[in-house]
């Protein structure tokens, strides 16, 4: 069963993930300095489990500087419940190296989060320019679909599919950025659009929160996160932005 079915309630944790690796010359391997693993830990409230999650990830197949595996690594040394990773379907930098294959980190670390105890849903990123912008789609069933030229279909596929659908960084780059617009409003009206990021990275976004509370979109916090996160050090309450999810099981 997905996840999905248990999402019920959505908090935002604002804050940065840094995290401090050594890395080890003669193998190949990250380590951590030997200090306690840095986890983020949040309690459960009566009736539900709290999940610690961040559904907005980027790795070589998109623009990202990492293999999948390695984002999953990150999460685990993290304590996170739930990841997805969502490489851009129109945007691959990296095309000459590493195909285009829509459903291939999922497929490379699937087996890898489930040893983990990592819930991993299926996910992409919609890319426009702005306007509309960018949407991220999870726990989806096949991303392949997706890959056509016309926004509104493309929704309605990830729909279909029984996708949570998020609007991305509503404030960031163009003219127009962050304003509802024809597509939003379309979406909307369609019941396809089910969230909005109100924190991406270190950035909040004023006009985004006060879209989700007029709306009832559920409030979502991520980290986008291209670059590893060696680059960062961490410690519980210094962390990556991420979303608390209330599941009943």
């Amino acid at each position: 069963m997905k996840l999905s079915r248990y999402l019920l309630f959505v908090s935002v944790v604002a804050l940065f993930l840094l995290t401090p690796f050594v890395f080890c010359a003669e193998e190949t391997v990250w380590s951590v300095f030997s200090e306690p693993k840095p986890e983020i830990q949040f309690p459960d409230i009566p009736g539900y489990l709290t999940l610690v999650c961040d559904f907005h990830l980027h790795t070589m197949f998109s623009d990202g500087q990492v293999w999948p595996t390695v984002r999953v690594d990150e999460a685990w040394r993290e304590g996170l419940d739930a990841i997805s990773i969502t490489d851009h379907i129109e945007y691959q930098p990296h095309k000459d190296d590493v195909p285009t294959k829509h459903n291939r980190p999922f497929e490379i670390v699937e087996a890898m989060a489930k040893q983990k105890n990592i819930l991993l849903p299926r996910g992409t990123e919609i890319t426009r320019d702005t306007p509309p912008g960018h949407f991220n789609a999870i726990f989806l069933d096949d991303i392949d679909p997706l890959d056509t030229e016309d926004l509104i279909e493309v929704m309605r596929r990830a729909h279909e599919q029984g996708a949570f659908i998020f609007w991305n960084h509503p404030g960031w780059k163009g003219v127009e950025r962050g304003r509802w617009g024809d597509v939003q409003t379309t979406m909307y009206e369609n019941k396809w659009l089910n969230g909005i990021e109100i924190c991406n990275g270190d950035t909040y976004f004023l006009e985004a929160h006060h879209y989700a509370v007029e709306k009832n979109l559920t409030v979502i916090g991520t980290s986008d996160m291209h670059r590893p996160f060696l680059h960062h050090p961490l410690t519980p309450d210094n962390h990556r932005t991420c979303t608390l999810v209330f599941a009943r099981e």
